[in-house]
């Protein structure tokens, strides 16, 4: 069975570049890929109360030749920091494609501009975001999927963006 593509960059600027990535980050093909650099300049998935972001990570899937990408799709860097290398999405006009929570999606419309927060654990548990959390702010909200409630278009927040590494 094939994993779905659903989640990712959906519009506005793709600047970016290749950046090491941090020992053993489990990215979810179904969740978001919201990503900050450690103190090394690694690519580090972002946790709930990751306070800036250093953009989006595209990392490979199962459709890839030479994948390193389980059979669902689960792409998990090697053991050792800075032996894999991903492209990161860092220009602050792109906008994302994002699973929400329930309770977040269904209250997606009246949070349109408001500032959300994100829910992310490195043990390979989905990324998400949710509208009506702001305890960090590092995301915008920018409209929703149309016939989808638990799903937001969202860009980061230009004032919580970390510098590159």
């Amino acid at each position: 069975m094939a994993t779905e593509i659903r989640y990712g960059h959906v519009g506005g600027g793709k600047w970016g570049r290749r950046h090491p990535v941090a020992a053993t980050q489990y990215f979810h093909p179904r969740g978001s890929h919201f990503v900050y650099f450690d103190s090394s300049g690694h690519v580090t998935l972002a946790l709930t109360n990751t306070a800036t972001l250093g953009g989006w990570a595209c990392v490979p899937t199962t459709f890839e030749p030479g994948s390193t990408a389980d059979a669902n799709g689960y792409w998990t860097s090697s053991a050792t920091a800075g032996a894999d290398k991903i492209f990161v999405i860092q220009d602050i006009t792109a906008i994302y494609h994002c699973p929400t929570t329930a309770a977040g999606g269904l209250s997606v419309q009246a949070r349109i501009g408001e500032l959300s927060d994100i829910v992310g654990v490195n043990d390979g548990t989905a990324q998400y975001v949710t509208p009506g959390t702001n305890t960090t702010d590092v995301l915008i909200n920018m409209g929703l999927i149309p016939g989808e409630t638990n799903e937001i278009l969202v860009r980061i927040n230009e004032v919580k963006v970390q510098k590159d590494t």
